[in-house]
């Protein structure tokens, strides 16, 4: 009996493959052609289903054009934004190249740059010659302690009023001293071990100095700043580049919107999507509840043999519908794939706004042809080639404030270390940079 059972399941579920099958031969999409040619007492319900699909075709696509236009507005939003934001800049750079001028031509300011650059020129001496002494240190000393007569009298403090020891003992330790040269030894070692220290204190004292002398150039530039209106310039261009990151982020958002619209768009074009199987599965009930002779009365009473062979071959119908099952998994496959490079070419066009290259400075190789590339992009990696083709032949064109100093990040940081430039004059003018540059990475801007 649990033998006859388990046939009983299996031929059920033939019987079940086999009439969702036959409904997909009488129902082979979901389109009004079909539908009316289905069935009469399942058409109905079928064209019910078919109405819904049509509906929901149409929202979208009115969705699809409202979010489409809200991205071209978005985008115009940007742009304006990006004019904006270049005009902002480029009057940065004009009032910074006046407040640098300024600065150069007085007096005070090119004492303190000056005075700034000898103390750079300083400090790297020292910097350096620390360096050299503490690797010199690291080398030796180990070679020191590691001499057990050596360690031995430097114990003893032999040779120094702390040295107690007479008579016999007295006697020997000089022998002994005088074995190893350990008095030259001696004065090797103290070098060794408290120079770097004693060296690290002068520079710490000569960057405080360097540090009040700087404070007093960014003084001079603040005032200059401030006459010149410099300060207000850089608010203005902080804030446009903050309001472009908030276009930038909609724009984003915009786009993403109107992928996952045309997303699902692109699932309903599937011929297999939820609204047929939906359909499929309406009808294979009805055919379920249908006798077998009726199934077969109905085959007779078409023109065709195909449902005749379904109703009495389940392999015959399973080859059939294999093969057309290929066929629709090609062009499905083939309408996901230029689905996913379409959307890879939207992420392209994000991320190329979002590194601003949509920007005037930004400029590109007459190499990189964009138009003929898209022209051959076949898959979402010919996109990511593209993309790292668009990177390698870009570049920026420079600002007034870029072909002084490419090196500062802020504004006042640029003016300050521009002005001492110039101020120092060509011989400690690059002095004055780094002494600058030093000013920066320890106090900020």
């Amino acid at each position: 009996m649990g033998q006859v059972e388990q046939q009983r399941e299996q031929l059920e579920d033939d019987r079940d493959q086999t009439l969702s099958k036959l409904a997909e031969h009488y129902l082979p999409d979901l389109s009004p052609e079909s539908v009316q040619q289905t069935w009469v007492n399942v058409r109905p319900t079928i064209r019910e289903i078919l109405l819904r699909k049509e509906n929901r075709v149409r929202e979208l696509n009115e969705q699809l054009s409202d979010e489409d236009r809200i991205r071209r507005h978005l985008e115009d939003d940007l742009q304006r934004v990006n004019e904006r934001l270049d005009e902002a800049e480029t009057r940065q750079s004009d009032i910074a190249k006046q407040v640098e001028d300024y600065l150069a031509e007085q007096t005070e300011f090119v004492d303190l740059s000056n005075r700034a650059a000898e103390a750079e020129v300083a400090l790297q001496r020292a910097e350096s010659n620390l360096d050299e002494i503490s690797q010199d240190a690291a080398r030796k000393l180990p070679a020191y302690n590691e001499c057990k007569l050596f360690s031995y009298l430097k114990d003893r403090n032999f040779g120094t009023s702390e040295y107690t020891h007479r008579g016999f003992t007295r006697r020997m330790d000089r022998m002994l001293a005088k074995y190893v040269g350990y008095n030259e030894a001696k004065r090797n070692f103290d070098y060794l071990t408290n120079t770097p220290a004693a060296m690290r204190t002068i520079i710490a004292e000569d960057r405080m100095a360097l540090g009040t002398v700087v404070m007093k150039i960014q003084d001079s530039r603040d005032a200059a700043a401030k006459k010149f209106g410099l300060m207000d310039q850089v608010q203005t261009v902080e804030s446009l580049a903050k309001e472009r990151e908030a276009a930038l982020a909609s724009l984003d958002s915009a786009a993403t919107d109107c992928e996952s619209t045309m997303a699902e768009l692109n699932e309903l074009e599937n011929p297999r999507c939820e609204y047929y199987r939906e359909a499929i599965n309406v009808f294979r009930k009805m055919l379920s509840d249908t006798h077998s002779s009726d199934l077969r009365h109905a085959a007779r009473q078409t023109p065709e043999i195909t449902d005749d062979q379904i109703v009495a071959s389940l392999r015959g119908i399973e080859s059939q519908l294999d093969r057309n099952d290929l066929t629709t998994s090609r062009h499905h496959d083939a309408l996901r794939q230029a689905a996913e490079v379409h959307q890879a070419v939207g992420r392209l066009a994000q991320r190329f706004r979002a590194s601003g290259y949509d920007r005037n400075r930004c400029q590109f190789s007459d190499a990189l042809d964009i138009g003929s590339s898209l022209d051959r992009i076949r898959s979402v990696h010919d996109v990511d080639d593209l993309w790292r083709a668009i990177r390698r032949n870009q570049s920026w064109g420079p600002t007034t404030m870029d072909k002084i100093s490419n090196v500062a990040t802020h504004p006042m940081t640029q003016v300050m270390i521009n002005a001492m430039a110039h101020a120092a004059g060509a011989a400690m003018s690059e002095h004055a940079r780094r002494a600058g540059r030093r000013a920066n990475r320890r106090n900020g801007w």
